[in-house]
């Protein structure tokens, strides 16, 4: 054998080992699973009291649907994986899964998932939603859609039925838990994470900051109609710059001072709009962990 020949099997030896021992640690990474939740927690189940609101509401929801789905789990490497799921469900009946990821790398992964209006393929929860939700969710655009009902002492009850378009993808998720960002997949277990919604956003009165917020509902309670119901239609109707009451009149809190909304650096106008705005990152991970909105 020549110098040459030498050489060549010497190197074609050494890409051998190194293809196998490649395919050794392959073999032997860690892996874990992912099993994701979706809850609206107390405040979707038991409702908001009357000791939460500047005003004096209290909040009872009958029914809370959210379409949400394509969750995404994105290592430091850029590895990606998403579960194609999507789904309408209605949170105020409980929790329920919303995916389930196998195989993943031990480690550290970022989180994502967009909340989107129902679409071809959109999976219906059984015995909560039905496809005629799902068409005029679809229809109008809307994620969110809410059916309950709001009572003030001295006032009475109202009911609402409260659609809101929103279309937006949240990403680089804080988790709740720690405080750290996204979630840590166990070697050889599960690590569980939860798609927590908080129903007071719809009830802040300021854009931009989850901090120094009050929740409040007499400019919504204004816009109910002759049957005391409350709609997206009215809630267009309710101009920030120019709030009124039921009765037509400058809306003042109770004492005595004009109500104000503070939209931030938010172009909104009317109170839907403000609502739509404030309610798009609702959607939390883990309890409080706040997401980044892309829109």
């Amino acid at each position: 054998m020549n110098a040459r020949q030498w050489k060549s099997r010497t190197v074609g030896c050494a890409v051998l080992v190194a293809w196998a021992l490649a395919g050794a640690a392959c073999d032997n990474v860690a892996t874990g699973d992912v099993k994701v939740t979706m809850s609206g927690g107390d405040g979707t189940q038991r409702g908001l009291p009357d000791t939460l609101f500047e005003d004096g509401w209290s909040i009872q929801f009958t029914r809370y649907l959210v379409s949400l789905g394509d969750f995404t789990l994105t290592s430091a490497a850029g590895e990606v994986h998403t579960s194609k799921r999507h789904v309408l469900v209605d949170v105020q009946k409980g929790d329920v899964p919303l995916a389930e990821l196998k195989g993943l790398p031990a480690g550290r992964w970022d989180v994502g998932f967009r909340l989107s209006p129902p679409r071809d393929g959109t999976e219906l929860a059984d015995g909560q939603v039905s496809a005629e939700d799902a068409a005029m969710m679809r229809e109008r655009g809307f994620s969110y859609f809410v059916e309950g009902r709001a009572v003030k002492a001295g006032v009475g009850v109202l009911t609402f039925r409260m659609g809101f378009p929103v279309d937006a993808r949240m990403r680089d998720c804080i988790n709740g838990v720690d405080g750290t960002r996204g979630i840590i997949v166990p070697e050889a277990s599960v690590a569980e994470a939860e798609v927590t919604i908080h129903a007071e956003h719809m009830f802040y009165d300021r854009l931009g900051t989850h901090k120094g917020v009050r929740l409040r509902f007499d400019a919504i309670a204004a816009t109910a109609g002759a049957d005391g119901v409350i709609t997206p239609e009215g809630l267009a109707s309710q101009q920030l710059t120019d709030l009124r009451d039921s009765e037509g009149r400058e809306l003042r809190d109770s004492g005595g001072q004009p109500v104000v909304y503070l939209p931030g650096a938010y172009d909104v106008r009317t109170l839907q709009e403000f609502i739509t705005r404030s309610i798009v990152d609702q959607a939390h991970l883990n309890g409080g962990g706040v997401c980044t909105v892309a829109r």
